[in-house]
């Protein structure tokens, strides 16, 4: 698999997971097999980045590359200015988030409410772009809910915009983690899902 100009050895990533994916788990993970890890989710807003928990998801010191890092927000501008921060800061390939479906993201407009508003996930795709000079991937999932599945037209923006490899997350964010995963970003889950 190719993102850029990094060749995975295999297709196997694994996900960001808030919580999880630290640097010790991406490097455990990385030597028992996968191609890429990607780390935390980092947020957009820079007066976030001194804290101490920001600054451990931004920490990539001997970690097998290529480092990527995944950033969230709403604002091109504030993505634009994060994907610049976490490129200085060693980052290798940046990944966008636009399929987390916690509350206290979705309420900032962030992560998988960005699926409602596609103008707006196409500034911010052009805006983290055109910010740096590495690949740029992204990670959705099929849509909002049952009645707004628009992962398909998400890809193609996707793809206009130049991202260099598209995930998807095979549930709505109304699904969460529940329900059977979706095999196309425009099929229904088998099993019903509801948001807790």
């Amino acid at each position: 698999m190719q993102i850029g100009p990094y060749t995975l050895k295999n297709n196997l990533v694994l996900a960001p997971m808030a919580g999880v994916t630290d640097r010790p788990f991406r490097q455990l993970c990385k030597q028992l097999g996968a191609g890429m890890a990607v780390s935390e989710m980092v947020s957009s807003n820079s007066l976030l980045w001194g804290s101490a928990k920001t600054q451990r998801r931004a920490n990539h010191i001997g970690e097998t590359e290529p480092k990527s890092v995944q950033i969230a927000g709403a604002d091109p501008a504030m993505m634009a200015h994060a994907a610049r921060y976490n490129a200085d800061q060693g980052a290798q390939i940046i990944d966008i988030n636009m399929g987390c479906p916690a509350k206290k993201v979705c309420n900032v407009m962030a992560g998988s409410a960005l699926l409602q508003n596609e103008l707006l996930v196409a500034q911010i795709l052009e805006a983290v772009i055109g910010a740096v000079n590495i690949p740029v991937t992204l990670k959705i999932r099929t849509g909002w809910d049952k009645d707004h599945r628009n992962g398909i037209s998400i890809a193609r923006i996707a793809e206009q915009s130049g991202v260099a490899a598209l995930a998807v997350h095979g549930r709505t964010r109304a699904c969460a983690y529940g329900g059977d995963a979706s095999t196309t970003p425009s099929a229904p889950s088998r099993a019903p899902c509801r948001y807790r």
